[in-house]
């Protein structure tokens, strides 16, 4: 009876190969994202563009998406998945149309590289960090900042997202206590800080929901 266990030799023969390979982009790319109907991708790049391609021929599907020539460093999916937001090195969040690939909104605020985006589940608000140590948050209908910035402590936010219930979102990143990397949670409604969690020795670059069972 043969084993079940697959040896490293035989592992390293089995040797996973790309399925498909999208060129086009000119620098580095910072993110990507599958559509509902699963045969488009949407990536972004230092290049300054956004890039709708075909998962089945790898061609890349219409025009570049830009916005002057800032990297677009993040990308995010609307809930009902008809809109991207993205963040980018001017320190602006963009609002796209995926129909269309025009640009629906530009928003101003942040003073450095935007490096994460997320939204509210309801698709309402929109939640951004940035290299300037702030979040902010943004009403999506009326193109309005919520409130003031939040200086969250971190000396770069590389991670920011909503709690499923949307009453609190969470900031990590690069902490200016350099013995600490906290991810810390905040109230939306008033931005005040709620608590701190420790234990991470080094940056903090993403934070995911866990579904409840």
């Amino acid at each position: 009876m043969s084993s079940p266990i697959i040896g490293r030799q035989e592992i390293s023969a089995l040797a996973i190969k790309p399925h498909q390979k999208f060129e086009g982009h000119t620098d580095w790319v910072e993110g990507v994202i599958h559509l509902p109907d699963g045969q488009r991708i949407i990536t972004c790049s230092r290049d300054g563009s956004l890039r709708v391609w075909n998962l089945k021929s790898g061609k890349q599907i219409g025009e570049d998406w830009r916005d002057g020539d800032s990297g677009v460093c993040t990308i995010a999916l609307s809930p009902d998945g008809k809109k991207v937001v993205s963040g980018s090195s001017d320190g602006g969040v963009r609002l796209w149309d995926i129909d269309t690939g025009k640009l629906i909104a530009k928003w101003m605020g942040h003073t450095l590289l935007v490096r994460s985006v997320c939204w509210s589940r309801d698709g309402h608000r929109v939640v951004s960090g940035s290299d300037d140590g702030t979040a902010r948050k943004w009403d999506v209908e009326n193109g309005k900042r919520i409130l003031d910035a939040i200086k969250t402590g971190h000396k770069t936010v590389f991670a920011v997202i909503y709690s499923p219930d949307m009453t609190m979102f969470a900031t990590a990143g690069d902490d200016e206590l350099k013995s600490k990397h906290q991810i810390k949670i905040w109230d939306t409604k008033t931005d005040e800080l709620v608590t701190t969690l420790d234990g991470h020795t080094n940056w903090v670059l993403c934070i995911t929901k866990i579904a409840q069972p």
